[in-house]
This record gives C-alpha cells, sequence and structure tokens, in this order.
C-alpha cells in the first residue's frame, strides 16, 4: 500500500527513492544575495568547463563541484551545507521536507507537493 507525501505528516513514500519512510521537515529562510552581480550565482557553460578544468583543485574536490553545479543547473532542489546563515526573514508558506533514507528533499507551496512534480 503507498502512502503519498502528506503535508501533516512525517512519514509516507519518499518520491525519491520509493521508500516509505521518515521525513524531516524544515523552516526556509532569506538572505540576500551578495554577489557582485546582484543575481543568483549559477557556474555553467564555459564557467564549468573552466571549473572542470582548473588544476587548482583536487580531482575529488572538483568532482564534487562539478556534480553540485550540474544538479543545481539542472533544477534538482537538495539540501546543502553552506555558509552559515543568519536571516530573521522566513519564506512564509513555503517548507521542505526531507527523507531520512535518501536525503531527497520535496518543496512544498502553500502545503501542495510542487518538487518533485506529483
Amino acid at each position: 500500500m503507498t502512502k503519498a507525501p502528506d503535508f501533516q505528516s512525517t512519514r509516507f513514500d519518499c518520491p525519491h527513492c520509493g521508500e516509505e519512510t521518515e521525513h524531516v521537515w524544515f523552516n526556509l529562510y532569506a538572505e540576500q544575495i551578495n554577489n557582485p552581480a546582484g543575481t543568483p550565482l549559477r557556474i555553467e557553460g564555459e564557467m564549468l568547463e573552466m571549473l572542470k578544468a582548473n588544476p587548482q583543485f583536487p580531482p575529488d574536490v572538483k568532482e564534487q563541484k562539478v556534480a553540485y553545479w550540474n544538479r543545481v543547473n539542472d533544477g534538482e532542489v537538495f539540501l546543502d551545507r553552506w555558509a552559515p546563515v543568519q536571516s530573521d526573514m522566513i519564506v512564509a508558506g513555503m517548507e521542505i521536507s526531507a527523507c531520512r533514507s535518501c536525503i531527497g528533499s520535496i518543496v512544498w507551496l502553500g502545503g501542495k507537493q510542487v518538487y518533485p512534480p506529483a
């Protein structure tokens, strides 16, 4: 019996791995983008190729960085560690749940699953 993702539950089938497992819920917070261009950072195209060829990074670090940007550029939503954020602005009406089994993320908007598409 399948248990569809449910905004009011902590245990349901993960749309990523298919396991019925516990999901951990997260609030989202906003911090103004601190990029000189004033827009979100994306490393793609020519810049991604330059990263792949950069000899300053050990191969394993380079592989992690390229994999990260490929996931971002493919439109995947996932949890990742970054610099600590100090913010007093919550993103109201949007939450993320993460599967305890595969760490796959579900984005909820207004209590409805928007990612991955149901």
